[in-house]
C-alpha cells in the first residue's frame, strides 16, 4: 500500500508541467552557456577581424528581432509547444553544420540559420513560466533559475573540457544541450489562443505605452550588457587569460544568480521598477570595473555582480512586462521584450563593439558601456518623471476592478510608474 502511494505521488509529480519546464530551462541554458561565452573568442582564434567578429556576434541576436512575430502568431493560434519543439530542433541541426564550417562565408550563412532557428525559444519558454507561474502558484524567479544552474554547469564544464583554446567542442556541447531540452518539452501543456488573432494582439500590445518605455529602457541596457558577453573573453585573451578562466569566470557569474528567493523577496518588498533601477545602477559599476583590471583572474570577483545584475534585471522586467500586457498576450510581450534588448540591443552592441574593437581596445570599450547604462538609469528617471501624475492627483477610475496587467494604454501607464511594479507574476515569495 505505501509503495502504491510512493508510486502515485511520483507519476503525479513527473507530471507536473513546472517539473517539466525546470528540465527544458536547465538545458536551453546549458547550451547558451556551452555557446555565447566562446563564440567570439573561437571567431577570433580563426583569424577573422574585429568588424568580422562584430558582423558575426551581432547575426546572432538578429533572429531574436523577430521574436515578436513568432509570439503573436503563437498566441493567435496557440501553437506554443509546435513552434518551440520545431525551434530546438533546427537549432541543434544549424550548430552540428556549423562545428564543421572554418570559412568567414559559410560561418556567417551558419550562424544566422542558427539565429533564425532559435528566434522564438527565450520569449515561449518564458511565456510558459510567467504563464504557468499564475496558475500554479510558483514564483517564477524559482523556475528560471534552472536556468542559471544549466548555464553554471555549462559554462564550467565546456570551458575546463577545452582547456587553454576554444575548440569547436563546444557547438557539439551546444547541439547535445538543444537535443535535451526538446526531449524536456514533452511534458508541457498545450496552451490556449488569445481573443486576438495574428497582427491585432503584437499592434495591441506595441500601442502600450508603458511596455514602450520598458522597451526603451531595456534596449539601451542589453547594449551595453551586449559588449560585455561578446567581447569579455576577447578582453582576457589580451589580458593573458585562458579559455578555462572564461569558463570559469561565467560559471561564477551564472552562479551568483542563483539566489532567485531573495530577489523574489526584493522584488517584493521594493517594487519591480526600483529594482530594474538598481540593476542598471549595478550594471554601470560592472562594466567600469571590467575595464581596469590589472590582470585576468581579477575578473572572478566582478562577475559576483550578476546576480544583482542581470539576475535582477531579467525578474524586474520580465515581470513588467507580463503586468502590463496580460496574461493573453504574454507570448507577444515577452517577444517584444526579447526582440528590443535581446535582439535589437545585443545586434547594435555586438555589431558596435565590432567596428570599435580594434580602434579603441578592450578598455575603452567597458567604459562606453558603462556610459551607456548610465544613460539607461538617465531614461528610466526622466520616464518617471514625464509621466509622474501631479501630486494630489489621481489617476481616472477604471469602469471595471483591474490590475496593472490588466490596464492599457495611459492606465497601464500610470499603474505601472506609480504603483512600481508591485504586483508578482506568481502571488507568492
Amino acid at each position: 500500500m505505501e509503495s502504491a502511494t510512493v508510486h502515485s505521488r511520483a507519476v503525479r509529480a513527473a507530471g507536473r508541467p513546472d517539473h517539466w519546464l525546470r528540465g527544458a530551462y536547465w538545458w536551453y541554458f546549458a547550451a547558451i552557456g556551452a555557446l555565447t561565452p566562446f563564440l567570439t573568442l573561437y571567431y577570433r582564434q580563426l583569424g577573422f577581424s574585429g568588424p568580422q567578429v562584430g558582423l558575426l556576434a551581432a547575426t546572432l541576436p538578429l533572429g531574436t528581432a523577430l521574436a515578436p512575430v513568432a509570439g503573436a502568431l503563437t498566441d493567435a493560434t496557440g501553437s506554443h509547444r509546435l513552434v518551440l519543439r520545431g525551434a530546438l530542433a533546427l537549432a541543434a541541426t544549424a550548430a552540428l553544420f556549423l562545428a564543421r564550417a572554418e570559412t568567414f562565408p559559410a560561418i556567417l550563412t551558419l550562424i544566422g540559420l542558427l539565429a533564425l532557428s532559435a528566434a522564438p525559444i527565450p520569449a515561449l519558454l518564458d511565456s510558459y513560466g510567467v504563464t504557468l507561474s499564475e496558475e500554479r502558484g510558483v514564483a517564477y524567479g524559482t523556475l528560471r533559475v534552472w536556468g542559471s544552474l544549466g548555464y553554471t554547469a555549462a559554462v564550467w564544464l565546456v570551458g575546463w573540457w577545452m582547456g587553454g583554446r576554444v575548440s569547436p567542442l563546444f557547438l557539439l556541447a551546444y547541439a547535445g544541450s538543444i537535443v535535451l531540452a526538446l526531449v524536456a518539452t514533452a511534458g508541457l501543456p498545450p496552451r490556449r489562443r488569445s481573443a486576438d488573432r495574428g497582427w491585432r494582439g503584437l499592434a495591441g500590445v506595441a500601442r502600450n505605452r508603458a511596455l514602450l518605455v520598458l522597451l526603451l529602457v531595456t534596449y539601451l541596457v542589453t547594449v551595453g550588457s551586449s559588449v560585455m558577453y561578446n567581447f569579455l573573453g576577447i578582453h582576457l585573451a589580451a589580458l593573458g587569460g585562458s579559455a578555462r578562466l572564461l569558463g570559469l569566470a561565467y560559471a561564477v557569474a551564472a552562479a551568483s544568480a542563483a539566489g532567485a528567493g531573495v530577489r523574489g523577496r526584493m522584488l517584493a518588498r521594493l517594487g519591480a521598477r526600483r529594482v530594474l533601477a538598481l540593476a542598471i545602477g549595478l550594471y554601470a559599476v560592472r562594466f567600469a570595473l571590467y575595464s581596469v583590471l590589472p590582470a585576468p583572474a581579477w575578473v572572478l570577483p566582478v562577475q559576483l555582480l550578476h546576480g544583482g545584475t542581470f539576475g535582477a534585471y531579467l525578474l524586474a522586467s520580465v515581470t513588467l512586462a507580463h503586468q502590463t500586457a496580460g496574461r493573453e498576450r504574454a507570448a507577444t510581450a515577452q517577444g517584444l521584450l526579447a526582440a528590443m534588448s535581446f535582439g535589437f540591443g545585443s545586434l547594435t552592441g555586438a555589431l558596435g563593439g565590432g567596428l570599435l574593437l580594434d580602434r579603441l581596445g578592450g578598455v575603452a570599450l567597458f567604459r562606453l558601456a558603462a556610459a551607456i547604462a548610465l544613460l539607461a538609469l538617465a531614461v528610466l528617471a526622466l520616464g518617471l518623471r514625464a509621466t509622474a501624475a501631479p501630486d494630489g492627483a489621481r489617476p481616472p477610475a477604471p469602469k471595471r476592478p483591474s490590475t496593472p496587467r490588466e490596464t492599457s494604454g495611459d492606465q497601464s501607464l500610470t499603474a505601472f510608474f506609480r504603483v512600481g511594479g508591485r504586483g508578482r507574476v506568481s502571488g507568492r515569495g
